[in-house]
């Protein structure tokens, strides 16, 4: 009996060991400078041993969730990772093969606003793909591999910056390329034309909030906006990034990703009144009929471990912070 103890004592201590490596690696990799090359080191470390913990047999045939929908959400995926917010094109390989492995099924958006809005049908372990923000690594790298495994995705475009020359940042679409894909499934809708940025909230201009979360400091008229602009100017951009869309994609329904996440009761009824029926935050959850401001779980990010995502996506999303950080803390 004493053996007994020891022996369960003993596994326990190792395990608690196990996880204090990886919750160490994990901290480390986001708070510890580091010299060229250690970076990478320390990551793959990581990532291996967690990979051990996680990687557990395929369960194909089991049901995770039913008449539910968890939205995936990605920013720029990438061979090479620019910067935190980027995944690697490996690690959605990844993901996809233990979302395939684990029998997970991935649906249209047309299929998620009919389930939404209407209680229509989705199939057990339903998973919508959504990215943000229309890069051109998403067609470059990231449509390739979505191609391959025919998986239906949305990406949100930020309209202004389609085909613009005067962009300044990471390369954006262009609307011949968002044409192609378009064709081969591939579908695009509203994060705004001109709104994906913070602005001023106060006089002072001391502190700042995402453009659609209210009234903000205009520059051009040397004061805080009212109510009446505030409603105005977003109403304007939405409007008009859903015509751009309509005209190049003859889109028949209108959705909307907030930028940051940032919305307001206000905002909400404007985009009802501009008939954007399904919006999207960037709050963890998943998703049941009627939830016409939907959920999504942050999928990408560079610190991304795949086996850690699907056994979250098994559990049905709850609403606790996915273990070893999934992405980065701030996403847009």
């Amino acid at each position: 009996m004493k053996h007994t103890f020891f022996k369960r004592t003993l596994l326990i201590i190792s395990l608690l060991a196990i996880l204090g490596i990886l919750v160490y690696e994990a901290r480390s990799i986001y708070h510890t400078p580091t010299v060229k090359g250690t970076h990478r080191t320390r990551t793959a470390h990581a990532d291996r041993l967690v990979r051990h913990l996680f990687s557990l047999t395929p369960t194909p045939d089991k049901v995770y969730y039913q008449n539910k929908v968890i939205v995936l959400m990605y920013h720029e995926v990438t061979k090479t990772p620019p910067d935190p917010g980027a995944l690697k094109l490996s690690n959605l390989t990844r993901q996809l093969d233990e979302m395939k492995a684990n029998g997970f099924h991935w649906i249209t958006m047309k299929e998620y606003t009919d389930f939404i809005l209407h209680k229509a049908k989705v199939p057990d372990n339903a998973v919508l793909m959504t990215f943000d923000d229309g890069y051109e690594s998403f067609y470059t790298d990231t449509f390739p591999v979505l191609k391959k495994y025919q998986v239906p995705a949305t990406n949100f475009l930020i309209t202004s910056t389609i085909s613009n020359p005067k962009h300044i940042g990471i390369p954006k679409l262009t609307w011949d390329q968002i044409h192609q894909m378009h064709a081969e499934g591939i579908d695009f809708y509203n994060h705004t034309n001109d709104q994906h940025a913070y602005g001023y909230s106060n006089t002072a201009r001391t502190k700042q909030k995402p453009l659609l979360m209210g009234p903000v400091y205009s520059k051009k008229l040397g004061r805080m906006e009212t109510e009446d602009e505030f409603k105005q100017r977003v109403y304007t951009d939405l409007g008009m990034a859903d015509k751009k869309l309509l005209k190049h994609l003859h889109n028949d329904q209108n959705v909307l990703a907030f930028p940051y996440g940032g919305y307001t009761k206000e905002t909400l009824e404007i985009c009802r009144s501009l008939g954007i029926d399904v919006t999207f935050t960037v709050k963890r959850g998943i998703n049941s009929p009627g939830q016409t401001n939907g959920y999504r779980v942050n999928a990408g990010g560079i610190h991304n471990i795949p086996e850690v995502l699907v056994q979250y996506m098994k559990e049905g999303a709850p609403l606790r912070p996915l273990p070893f950080a999934q992405g980065p803390n701030k996403v847009s």
